[in-house]
């Protein structure tokens, strides 16, 4: 008999990924949340077997019942889509609020409601039967020197705080899935990726130092194999979701070699973001560079398990290289190249 995975977000980066493991395993069966069931995306997942049910994470009456049956949850929330949607900015300055914490409140809500609504299905879970896509607390790891990285705390607030207080028997059957830099990132803030230089050559500018050891994701492809690891852990573990580790100067290096452009890296400070990228967007992103500078990327939290640690128990996760990435991306339709 196949167990089930109710897979949220399943049409985007992470759940796509978690998806694409799961269906090439014939014991399980896959349910798929989305607000969107009669999407191009949602028509195409339905055409590859998987039951996908219309669900909206801000309203708890959708989420009845979506969760039964499920031996396996898989959550993500969303910080970035409600922090870039027009109609929220207006309503935070309606508020009298920053955007930031408006898009926290929005994705803390978004993880109130998975909870509550999972809770409900806690007895047929497996032991490890809920799996949350999050991140350290960063304003609590770094003793309240960072108090505004929001898309940080705001899953951290939930995963594990809300949950572990709020519903202590569930919290026994979760484990925690810290997802690295993701190698698609660069999208956001091309400029500071690949910044142009007079002599032709491309510089990455970060406010983080460069000998910093960095963990980098593929979501597209890698979030399902580490998901499956987790699976086979005890139940409450915290594992670092990283295709490959590496400092930023030597992702740069990398890069350059594959695509046969000179590059360099300069550290900046979080000013030059926000200057950049005003409204909010780049001092958020700058402080995540700056925090991962001083206090690594989960705050160095010694109870969260590395690719190496795994290897030292003989688990061995499938990834994407950076190089196989940077192969496989075309850097000209992107606008990074100029030919």
């Amino acid at each position: 008999m196949t167990k089930l995975v109710v897979i949220i977000g399943i049409t985007g980066n992470q759940g796509g990924s978690v998806a694409s493991t799961f269906l090439r395993d014939p014991a399980w069966r896959i349910r798929g949340l989305t607000r969107h069931p009669s999407s191009t995306a949602s028509r195409a997942l339905t055409a590859e077997g998987i039951e996908m049910v219309h669900a909206d994470l801000h309203k708890p009456s959708t989420l009845n019942n979506v969760f039964k049956g499920a031996s396996l949850v898989f959550s993500v929330t969303d910080f970035w889509k409600p922090f870039f949607t027009p109609a929220n900015q207006e309503k935070a300055k309606e508020l009298g609020k920053s955007i930031g914490r408006y898009a926290y409140e929005l994705e803390v809500d978004q993880g109130k409601n998975i909870v509550d609504a999972v809770a409900k299905e806690t007895a047929g879970l497996d032991d490890v039967g809920f799996v949350a896509s999050t991140l350290c607390h960063a304003g609590k790891s770094s003793e309240g020197r960072y108090q505004e990285l929001w898309h940080f705390d705001a899953k951290a607030d939930i995963f594990p705080g809300y949950l572990k207080e709020t519903y202590p028997e569930l919290a026994r059957k979760t484990s925690f899935l810290h997802t690295g830099y993701f190698f698609t990132s660069w999208g956001y803030m091309p400029g500071r990726w690949f910044a142009k230089q007079p002599d032709g050559s491309i510089q990455m500018q970060f406010p983080t130092r460069p000998d910093v050891l960095i963990p980098h994701l593929n979501p597209r492809t890698d979030v399902g194999p580490f998901v499956r690891a987790l699976l086979q852990l005890p139940p409450q573990s915290t594992l670092m979701a990283a295709s490959e580790w590496c400092t930023w100067p030597e992702w740069m290096k990398t890069w350059g070699e594959v695509t046969g452009v000179r590059t360099s890296y300069k550290q900046v400070s979080v000013e030059d973001f926000d200057k950049e990228v005003p409204g909010g967007a780049g001092k958020e992103i700058g402080e995540m560079y700056e925090f991962s500078s001083e206090y690594g990327y989960n705050a160095n939290q010694a109870n969260t398990l590395k690719t190496w640690d795994l290897e030292k128990m003989g688990i061995k996760i499938p990834t994407m290289s950076l190089r196989e990435y940077f192969e496989a991306e075309d850097w000209i339709a992107a606008g990074i190249l100029p030919y």
